[in-house]
């Protein structure tokens, strides 16, 4: 890069392992923490043949400078989480029309710059750094390099932890396009503010009818002699492991598709990330059934990964909510991510939350549209989770 504070790198492997150490220290989330995006890498669940090609950008700044004003300050270091894409999959910000209209006038959509973390629609931010270079600054100096060096038709930073400040650039006539949409989050809190307690000290928050029907939800599973045992990634065993795997490629046969996913990169995260992988196995005559597998951070559970092998009705929301509500009450963790879509969340309890993303295409005329049509989603978004904030199942006063 022109710039010599920053490196492009392929592999997380090829920084040094202090450095590594030292900047993964700043990553709080599990789907931006090195044992996760290695597995990604060394199971080859990315790469030139899956169209998500890393393209790390390291950056350092004063690390082994010797000079006087180098002294001065403390070094400073980051790393942006990036990929080259050659296609829109397993990225949950659809740009699918984009693609099409660059098509249609005989353009190449791709290869395009992505901020992201693969098959992960996770906000957080995927700028690792001591420094203080906000993300969109950082994600500028890699978007300039990029356009000369590989030709990108766009440059997408999608789920960033939080909105984040456009910086403004009067000699610019393009700038960062902000882009709105929702998933739904569960909250664990009481009226007053503190943790809920239990299961039932939650619903006595529901109204009636909503309170009774998860009542007679749950109590469906039961009868059904249905019932589920967790297993954290540090001792769940091959078998356990062989069959979730079984469960989650269900998910996808239904569709005639196949998992992104190996059952090698789900072996390796069981070893290196132990208790931040929590499995729940659902069981019917000692057998299992169905299988949900969450992530774990220090105030988050993350479900990610499900699928069933016989189908028993409503026990998709049994495994991937109700259970999930009540480990993150056991646990006194805060915030209940169950992943992308579904309007079903609402009655449950699931509060619409806004996400973001940040796009810059490199023509004018295809920018200008995008940003018109990103302007106008961001109105139908904001009435669609105004209409979601009605539906919610809680009282509205004493």
């Amino acid at each position: 890069m022109t710039n010599n504070n920053w490196q492009l790198i392929h592999s997380l492997n090829d920084i040094e392992p202090e450095l590594q150490k030292q900047i993964f220290a700043h990553s709080n989330n599990p789907f931006t923490s090195l044992a996760f995006l290695l597995a990604l890498e060394q199971t080859q669940c990315i790469g030139e043949s899956s169209g998500w090609i890393p393209h790390y950008f390291l950056y350092k700044e004063n690390l082994y400078t010797k000079t006087l004003e180098a002294e001065k300050s403390a070094p400073r270091f980051g790393l942006f989480i990036s990929y080259l894409k050659t296609h829109s999959y397993g990225e949950y910000v659809f740009d699918w029309a984009w693609a099409e209209a660059y098509q249609r006038n005989g353009l190449n959509y791709y290869p395009k710059l992505l901020a992201g973390v693969p098959f992960s629609p996770i906000p957080c931010s995927k700028w690792l750094t001591n420094s203080s270079m906000s993300e969109l600054e950082a994600f500028e100096h890699i978007r300039q390099f990029s356009v000369q060096e590989f030709d990108i038709s766009s440059s997408h930073y999608i789920f960033p932890d939080k909105r984040l400040l456009i910086p403004v650039d009067d000699n610019k006539d393009i700038h960062w396009i902000e882009r709105e949409g929702h998933q739904f989050h569960w909250f664990n809190e009481y009226q007053d503010g503190s943790l809920l307690t239990d299961f039932d000290q939650y619903l006595s928050l529901m109204t009636a009818r909503k309170r009774k029907n998860i009542i007679k939800e749950r109590k469906k599973v039961r009868d059904a002699g249905v019932t589920t045992q967790w297993r954290s990634g540090s001792v769940v065993s091959d078998l356990e492991l062989e069959t979730f795997y079984q469960c989650y490629q269900s998910t996808y046969y239904k569709r005639r598709q196949t998992g992104y996913l190996n059952p090698e990169f789900f072996q390796q995260i069981c070893r290196t990330m132990l208790d931040k992988v929590q499995i729940l196995f659902c069981f019917h005559d000692d057998e299992i059934i169905a299988a949900a597998l969450y992530l774990v951070s220090n105030d988050t559970l993350y479900g990610r990964y499900w699928g069933e092998m016989q189908e028993h009705e409503i026990l998709h929301f049994e495994a991937c909510y109700y259970q999930g509500i009540e480990y993150c009450i056991s646990n006194k963790l805060k915030t209940f991510n169950p992943g992308t879509q579904g309007e079903h969340k609402i009655s449950r309890g699931f509060k619409p939350i806004t996400t973001y993303s940040y796009h810059q295409i490199e023509l004018a005329p295809f920018h200008q549209a995008i940003e018109n049509f990103c302007l106008q989603e961001k109105q139908q978004n904001k009435h669609y989770m105004q209409a979601c904030e009605t539906r919610l199942p809680f009282k509205t006063g004493d």
